[in-house]
């Protein structure tokens, strides 16, 4: 029937676990619970060890980090069942029903996601950029994800058959969400039904503003180097796209240099700038195409 999926990183996750094990023994659904390591410090991977007490549930240690794409596609090869349930390591269900709705709403040979949210509260400063991003940008109810149902793919919770696996794989050279953009265009591309659902987990992530801008950066250079796969779906390689046609892009590069501290400045505050996010990207992206040109 069910196998659930969760990768993990520097994370514990028995909370998680406990509560998805105790709904899946709840329904009386033949199921598992496959949570892999990927290379998460000594002291959390001896907590998660923990796991693999609990009924069908198994826990994979490692030794190093092959990153969030390969480790799922390990963990989808590893699943016995015919749906599978992907779990990021930092989310709770909001439902005390959450396995049941995403069960009732499975697609034969498709794909259902249930979508996230933020717990409301005021964050740190240290914490604002990423949770002032979450709530006014990432949240999407079902009818606003549905309207671009692949553009708006996100592995943080999905249900998937089995055999969409043996069609489509994450992007092992992609990162930090851009893996899931061009996830959701081999869905497209391959025809596979993709359906959007409120059936949301809470998104726990209290990353600090310059741990979150290091990761956007880092995605962001993984990005240039697979432009053309990708070219027409990411918004921030649209925007990109529109000022390389008008000769734009040097000069969006050389403000950028200019003023990229105190940006910094500001996204690592108390108040950050949601535009001011979205020009960091687009002009960190045309600085490093400028010199990777000029190399």
């Amino acid at each position: 029937m069910l196998s659930i999926l969760i990768p993990t990183y520097n994370a514990i996750c028995t909370e998680l676990v406990a509560r998805i094990h105790a709904e899946a023994t709840r329904l009386d659904i033949p199921f598992e619970i496959l949570v892999a390591d990927d290379g998460s410090r000594s002291e959390i991977d001896e907590i998660n060890r923990h796991i693999a007490t609990l009924s069908n549930c198994c826990y994979f240690p490692a030794t190093e980090n092959i990153g969030p794409a390969r480790l799922r596609n390990r963990l989808a090869d590893q699943a016995k069942y015919q749906y599978i349930l992907f779990l990021d390591t930092d989310v709770l269900p909001v439902h005390p029903t959450f396995l049941a709705d995403y069960l009732q709403e499975a697609i034969q040979g498709g794909v259902v996601c249930g979508g996230f949210c933020y717990q409301r509260g005021k964050p740190s400063a240290q914490h604002a950029l990423r949770y002032y991003y979450g709530i006014h940008v990432e949240e999407k109810t079902a009818a606003e994800r549905n309207r671009h149902p692949y553009a708006q793919f996100i592995s943080m919770s999905f249900l998937a058959d089995r055999s969409v696996f043996k069609q489509v794989r994450f992007d092992e050279a992609m990162h930090i969400g851009y893996e899931d953009t061009y996830f959701g265009i081999l869905l497209e591309q391959k025809h596979i039904p993709l359906h959007h659902i409120d059936n949301p987990v809470y998104h726990l992530s209290k990353e600090p503003s310059r741990e979150y801008l290091r990761k956007i950066r880092n995605a962001i250079d993984i990005l240039s180097r697979n432009i053309e796969k990708q070219r027409t779906h990411v918004r921030l390689l649209q925007w990109y796209t529109k000022l390389e046609r008008c000769g734009l892009t040097g000069f969006v590069a050389r403000i950028f240099q200019i003023t990229q501290s105190a940006i910094e400045k500001n996204l690592t505050g108390e108040k950050p700038s949601l535009k001011l996010f979205a020009f960091y990207k687009l002009g960190y992206l045309c600085r490093i195409r400028r010199n990777s040109i000029s190399e």
